[in-house]
C-alpha cells in the first residue's frame, strides 16, 4: 500500500463531503455541516482502518493479497455499521439526513477503497507495470 493511495481516498471522500454541502444547501436550504463532517470523519476512520489487511498482507502471494483486499471490504462495512449505528442511537446527529449521508458515503467510499485496492492488487499481477508495492517504496 502507498501513501498515494490512502491520498487519494481522502481526496475523494472530500471532495464528495463538498459536493454534498453544496447539493444540501441547495436542496434543504442548509448544508447540515455538522451531520455531514460526522459522516465525513466516520468514513475517512473506516476506510482508512479498511486499507490495514493490504499492509499486512505486503509481500505476500497474490491471492492472499486479494483476499486481504475482500476482508476490507468487510472490515470497512463493518465499521461504518458500528459508528453510524452508535453516532445514530447517541442522537449525536439529525437521524434522516445522517442516515441518507452515511448510506451514500459507504458506497462513495466503497468505489475509492476498490479502486486502490485493484490497483494494489495488479501491482501484485503486473510488477512490471507498477512498482508501488516494492519494499523500498513505503
Amino acid at each position: 500500500m502507498t501513501v498515494k493511495n490512502v491520498i487519494w481516498i481522502s481526496a475523494g471522500l472530500l471532495i464528495t463531503a463538498a459536493v454534498a454541502a453544496v447539493v444540501l444547501r441547495q436542496v434543504t436550504g442548509q448544508a447540515h455541516l455538522r451531520d455531514l463532517g460526522i459522516v465525513t470523519a466516520v468514513t475517512l476512520f473506516s476506510s482508512h482502518v479498511a486499507m490495514i489487511p493490504l499492509l499486512m498482507a505486503r509481500g505476500k502471494p497474490a491471492v492472499t493479497v486479494f483476499q486481504a483486499a475482500f476482508g476490507g471490504t468487510v472490515i470497512h462495512l463493518f465499521l461504518m455499521l458500528a459508528m453510524g449505528a452508535a453516532i445514530h442511537a447517541m442522537k449525536w446527529a439529525d437521524r434522516g439526513i445522517f442516515l441518507f449521508l452515511l448510506l451514500a458515503f459507504y458506497w462513495f467510499s466503497l468505489v475509492f477503497i476498490v479502486i486502490a485496492m485493484n490497483r494494489i492488487f495488479r501491482g501484485y499481477l503486473h510488477p512490471s507495470r507498477m512498482t508501488d508495492m516494492s519494499p523500498t517504496n513505503s
